[in-house]
């Protein structure tokens, strides 16, 4: 049976550049956006046809039929990316309550409910991978509060879920990226890729392809023994 990997918020830039390579690796990939029409465009177009599914990663309802529809059609999942995020530019101080729980909602709960249901279909075929897409800075990012706190929690969840599921084969780890493909801004405002650009060893802003080439590795055999790692792929923007 072919294997299964969902990719969530997966139509653009990193998400859509992890499903492309998982799909050249051979496994049928779940396209998911909250625009129905993208997803199909993408799932048809991989070079191993995908699914795909319309949902809100914000709404824990429209999480749950995601993970319903991939048991009952697919049956198995193989290959879990948490990639779907929210950002806004705010401090503490100009942060609202609505912003704060959209932030928190889509880029750790949904983390949480996605790892959750995936693990209980992966429980049942063996075992399984689950990676996250996170940022590498512990002392958090100016203007970017809920975003900042949101990803913090995201690396507690991936160490912490790593423990509790690797009884049950399935290998929980991170991917922590810097500004790659078309971070924001960066098309409006030259000065800010300059900034985003001399802000790593590298020179340049990563594209989409290195931070699935990094996916592609660390759900391989060729990383049976990574657990609970939070990998920088960056180019050295993190220190």
């Amino acid at each position: 049976m072919e294997k299964v990997a969902l990719v969530t918020g997966s139509t653009n830039n990193v998400g859509k550049g992890i499903a492309e390579q998982l799909a050249k690796d051979g496994f049928l990939v779940v396209i998911t956006s909250r625009h129905g029409k993208e997803a199909k465009a993408v799932a048809d177009s991989l070079t191993k046809k995908g699914a795909y599914y319309e949902v809100d990663f914000s709404d824990p309802e429209q999480i749950a039929s995601l993970f319903s529809f991939v048991k009952k059609t697919l049956a198995r999942l193989d290959v879990l990316v948490n990639n779907v995020a929210y950002t806004k530019n705010e401090s503490i101080m100009d942060c609202t309550l609505e912003t704060w729980e959209h932030t928190i909602n889509t880029n750790l709960r949904s983390y949480y409910l996605c790892t959750r249901y995936a693990a209980e279909i992966m429980k049942e075929h063996g075992g399984g991978n689950i990676l996250n897409i996170t940022i590498g800075s512990g002392r958090g990012i100016g203007n970017k509060f809920a975003y900042s706190v949101s990803k913090g929690g995201v690396n507690s969840l991936t160490m912490s879920s790593a423990i509790d599921l690797a009884p049950f084969n399935i290998r929980v780890n991170a991917i922590s990226i810097g500004p790659t493909g078309t971070p924001v801004g960066s098309k409006e405002n030259p000065d800010r890729k300059r900034e985003y650009e001399s802000n790593t060893l590298a020179g340049h802003i990563g594209l989409p392809s290195d931070i699935a080439n990094a996916v592609s590795f660390l759900v391989s055999e060729k990383a049976q023994y990574i657990y609970g790692a939070i990998l920088p792929v960056d180019g050295g923007g993190t220190r």
